[in-house]
């Protein structure tokens, strides 16, 4: 499996390379920048889908603002299509999961993975919207209709999802590594190293780095970089930093 999603992932950052900054005259593949009305524009997407709909959430571009369009994806469960949400393990910590518990349909839905994965949403395999950018300066959206795109974006995505935990799986492990890594994060900003330079300290890869920081400002329930520092500083981790 993990060969499976390494040649996936290659496939999928390949293929969304070659599309950098084109706009096909056909319209299957068109690359935007996401704009305050995104997050309506997601929703009604997935309220177009017939049969099946794939949504994967890394990280969200305004923390504050992002909704998954819950409702919605309640609605489409209840209807008898055929639902799949990826989260992120710190995004999945930011879900009410006392809430989602009262609706075991949709909670049984979701499954979370610490992989290296873009927002997706991925309707009926026809149509596709990958988004990202959280912690860069220019957030980037394509929305994709281009067949061959669109089979790698579905075989990455069932791929993760598959391997996954349930979100009530997740709920049940510990996971210390992840604090470790947090903290490891939290002191890399703290010392204002650049994210080259930090993601090479933590042997992780520039996305990943960067998702990383993305996944503390969803936990901290913040939208800057400064913020982080102040609101880590007010919980005590830069204290715990200092003592280790």
């Amino acid at each position: 499996m993990g060969s499976l999603l390494a040649e996936s992932r290659r496939l999928l950052d390949q293929a969304i390379a070659e599309h950098q900054g084109v706009r096909r005259e056909a319209g299957d593949v068109v690359r935007l920048r996401p704009g305050m009305g995104w997050e309506h524009n997601l929703q009604q997407l997935l309220e177009r889908a017939r049969k099946e709909a794939m949504l994967t959430v890394a990280s969200p571009l305004r923390i504050q603002q992002y909704k998954p369009g819950r409702q919605t994806v309640a609605d489409m469960v209840s209807t008898g299509k055929e639902v799949r949400l990826l989260y992120t393990p710190c995004y999945a910590e930011t879900r009410d999961y006392e809430s989602l518990q009262q609706q075991p349909e949709l909670c049984d839905r979701i499954r979370v993975s610490d992989a290296d994965f873009h927002n997706m949403v991925i309707i009926d395999r026809q149509v596709a919207a990958v988004w990202g950018g959280t912690g860069e300066q220019r957030p980037y959206g394509f929305v994709i209709s281009n067949p061959e795109l669109l089979r790698v974006l579905h075989q990455f995505a069932m791929a993760l999802w598959t391997s996954a935990p349930r979100l009530s799986r997740h709920r049940t492990l510990s996971q210390p590594e992840s604090d470790q890594m947090t903290l490891a994060v939290l002191r890399a900003l703290d010392l204002g190293l650049k994210d080259e330079l930090a993601a090479r300290r933590l042997a992780v890869s520039l996305r990943t780095y960067r998702r990383y920081v993305a996944d503390i400002m969803v936990r901290l329930g913040v939208t800057t970089r400064f913020q982080v520092g102040a609101r880590a500083s007010e919980l005590g981790l830069l204290k715990a930093l200092s003592e280790q």
